[in-house]
Parts: C-alpha cells; sequence; structure tokens
C-alpha cells in the first residue's frame, strides 16, 4: 500500500468519497467518475491525486486505520505496558471489525485483501505494528512485558486473524466471546515467564 501524502481539502473529500463509493457499492464497481463526482472534482483531478481507483481505495483504508488506531490509542487507560497493549489490542479488533468500509471489502470483494494477508504488509498493517511495537517496549521498559524480536508480527497476525474472521463470529453470535478469549491469550503470551501464577 502506498504511503498517504499530507491532506489537503481535496484529499480529505477525495478519501470521504472513495469510502462511501466502496461501501455502497464494493471495490469492483467503484469507478473513477463515481468519485470523482461525489467529491466534486474533475476525473482528471481524481487521477492525478490518486493514480487509479484501487490506489484510491488503498489510501481509504490507510486512512480507516490510522483514524481507528489513533482513536483506540488516544482512549486506552492508564496502566502497565501490558494492559495498554493488550486493550489496544482487543479494541482494534473490535472496531475494525465494524468498520463499514472493510465490512464492505470483505463481503464484495474479499479477494482485494488477500495479497495483504498471503503476500505482503501494506501501510494499513504496517500503522498496527508501529503501535504494536511502541507499547511492547513501553512494557518492557516497565517489566510488565517479555518480548521477542518477533513478537509485534506475530501479534499483529493474531489480531488479523480475528478480526478477518469477525464477519463469522458475528453470525454465530460468538464475536464478544472470542474478544474475551482473545483478552486472556494476549495476557498470558505477553506475562513475563514466572508471573504466570502470581
Amino acid at each position: 500500500m502506498q504511503s498517504q501524502r499530507t491532506s489537503t481539502p481535496v484529499d480529505e473529500k477525495l478519501v470521504t468519497a472513495i469510502r462511501d463509493s466502496v461501501v455502497l457499492h464494493g471495490v469492483r464497481r467503484t469507478t473513477a467518475n463515481d468519485i470523482a463526482e461525489r467529491a466534486g472534482i474533475s476525473r482528471m483531478t481524481f487521477y492525478r491525486r490518486m493514480g487509479s481507483v484501487e490506489n484510491a481505495v488503498l489510501a481509504a483504508l490507510t486512512q480507516e486505520f490510522r483514524f481507528y488506531a489513533g482513536t483506540v490509542r488516544t482512549g486506552t487507560p492508564a496502566g502497565t505496558g501490558r494492559e495498554q497493549l493488550v486493550h489496544f489490542a482487543v479494541e482494534s479488533v473490535r472496531v475494525f471489525a465494524t468498520s463499514e468500509l472493510l465490512g464492505s471489502i470483505a463481503e464484495r470483494d474479499p479477494e482485494f485483501l488477500i495479497p495483504y494477508v498471503t503476500d505482503r504488509f501494506g501501510a494499513s498493517q504496517q500503522l498496527i505494528l508501529e503501535q504494536l511495537h511502541a507499547l511492547l517496549e513501553a512494557g518492557a521498559a516497565d517489566g510488565s512485558i517479555e518480548a521477542a524480536t518477533g513478537t509485534a508480527t506475530t501479534l499483529l497476525l493474531a489480531l488479523q486473524g480475528v478480526a478477518l474472521s469477525s464477519r463469522v463470529l458475528l453470525k454465530m453470535d460468538a464475536f464478544d466471546d472470542s474478544l474475551v478469549e482473545l483478552k486472556k491469550m494476549l495476557e498470558r503470551y505477553l506475562t513475563p515467564h514466572g508471573e504466570e501464577r502470581a
């Protein structure tokens, strides 16, 4: 996924238009004309700003992840590094699982997400990874977390797995229970050896 450029009023209108179009139509049925019309710009301006519809959708996804990650992080209560990380992780899964944009893509165009599950991390995943690294460092500093080189990536994959399965879990009425179990799993995984039975 391409990195976001510095936002301008036109960029904000564009991203909102992209999001609205994808939520309504899905990725495959979203067109440059529809986005440009919603944003009140010309199609040429759209292509100059975004390059393609695919790039535009990726930009909207990145902004969605950035907004939700920032909201969750800001709302994280005080506590140990481990408590803050577990809260951030579980609540991130909750808000992303209920995102209209992600829900529309998962329902109509799941193949759009496959490269970012099987081939490479995109900008949206990198945003979450950065937050996880920062929280792991805080937990290691206060002694509440035992982490290794691959801990942040492993956490990201675990969270991604639950988030991508959220539609099934919601249909089964098992989503909230799964988040409870996810919280337990993360607590046990991150707790330093010797403290598990404390």
